[in-house]
């Protein structure tokens, strides 16, 4: 469970989150191949971190466990940092992440 907290759920979540931005930088410096590469990888995150979420939820449900308080346990065991603002909250939702899994774990200095 640590490694679907910590790879799909952090890790491939940062990506939804830093992406777009990689995107306008592309965007701006006209790298048609570059923006096209990035687009299918935004999409492919939106389902890898989907598909983490989906089985971290279903083993959590398997054992009757809250899985907020279990992810916040497992992330801060083995990521051992902060999760950094700001957060793409739209496709993170869109991949089964709600706030209340990542917002707690966050540096204070943004929300």
């Amino acid at each position: 469970m640590g490694r679907l907290a910590v790879v799909p759920m952090v890790l491939e979540a940062r990506g939804l989150d830093v992406t777009p931005g990689m995107i306008k930088i592309f965007q701006q410096a006209k790298d048609r191949q570059a923006i096209d590469a990035l687009n299918v990888i935004y999409a492919e995150e939106v389902h890898h971190v989907s598909y983490g979420s989906k089985w971290f939820h279903f083993l959590c449900g398997r054992e009757n466990l809250d899985p907020a308080p279990v992810f916040h346990a497992l992330v801060r065991k083995y990521f051992h940092t902060t999760l950094k603002p700001p957060f793409n909250e739209e496709k993170r939702a869109e991949a089964g992440i709600p706030p209340d899994f990542y917002w707690p774990l966050a540096e204070q200095s943004s929300r």
